[in-house]
């Protein structure tokens, strides 16, 4: 099983494993890595909150949990950051015009569903892509980013509450295992969405000249807080998929249904009645 990072959004910032919200759904979840727009959607006050899955580590003694912590941050400020990141990408669009050179293409088919971009995601390891990759970060954005940006939007609007909640347990496991060492992990990930935060923050008000600078920081290493910004693509190869090289995925994947279905307070206490 691969090990994931999960974003969630819920109610509180819970002091405890058993301090659950009253609200909680799953929202999306990332394979070995920690995609930008979960670091962007966490960086409207970042804070080291109790893990909700897990209370301790499987080999701990009986009676002495290892202190397992996630990460808390109000949801409304990283939508909002997240929204204008989606208006800057779009002001890209008309910025890029194809080769002259180039043969006519055929006309745009609609861009592929939600399930269509999973299933290409998770099938990218077999066969061939059907067309050559671009060179990473070049070109405009074209229907299939845009399009996801504008699902990404909708479909947290309809799961919005007062928090987000970022459990990185199964990443931080890969590379430590004392309480200090997955404490520093935890918190060296805010470090990171705090980063994420301020490089969108230090773009310009002009949406033309803030996607300029946005393209120019993905490609070439900028200073801080633009270096926040490297790696990233802005064209249809922003996720990886078809084979496509990525260096920071943007992680526009959404579901209500992970791999740790985490129970709500009426949930969460029945399950302890039980």
């Amino acid at each position: 099983m691969a090990n994931r990072a999960y974003l969630y959004s819920l109610s509180n910032r819970p002091a405890t494993f058993a301090d659950r919200p009253e609200t909680l759904s799953g929202l999306s979840e990332w394979a070995y890595a920690v995609p930008f727009s979960y670091r962007l959607l966490m960086s409207g006050d970042p804070q080291r909150c109790a893990s909700l899955i897990a209370d301790g580590l499987a080999d701990d003694e009986p009676g002495h949990p290892t202190p397992l912590y996630a990460i808390s941050s109000r949801f409304e400020p990283g939508l909002a950051r997240l929204k204008r990141f989606a208006g800057i990408v779009r002001a890209l669009a008309p910025a890029a015009a194809e080769p002259a050179a180039a043969p006519a293409a055929p006309l745009a088919k609609a861009a592929p569903s939600l399930l269509g971009r999973l299933k290409r995601l998770f099938s990218s390891g077999h066969g061939t892509p059907a067309e050559p990759a671009p060179r990473a970060g070049s070109g405009a954005p074209r229907h299939e980013l845009l399009a996801a940006l504008d699902e990404s939007i909708a479909f947290l609007e309809a799961h919005r509450d007062d928090y987000l909640l970022l459990e990185t347990i199964e990443l931080d496991v890969m590379t430590a295992s004392e309480a200090a060492a997955l404490q520093a992990n935890v918190e060296q990930e805010i470090a990171r969405c705090r980063q994420a935060g301020a490089a969108l923050d230090a773009l310009p008000a002009d949406p033309a000249e803030a996607a300029r600078q946005l393209r120019a920081a993905t490609r070439e290493h900028a200073a801080a807080p633009l270096d926040a910004l490297h790696g990233l693509r802005l064209d249809d190869g922003f996720d990886g998929g078809g084979n496509q090289p990525v260096e920071y995925v943007l992680g526009l994947m959404w579901s209500e249904v992970l791999y740790f279905d985490l129970h709500n307070r009426a949930e969460f206490e029945a399950s302890r009645q039980a």
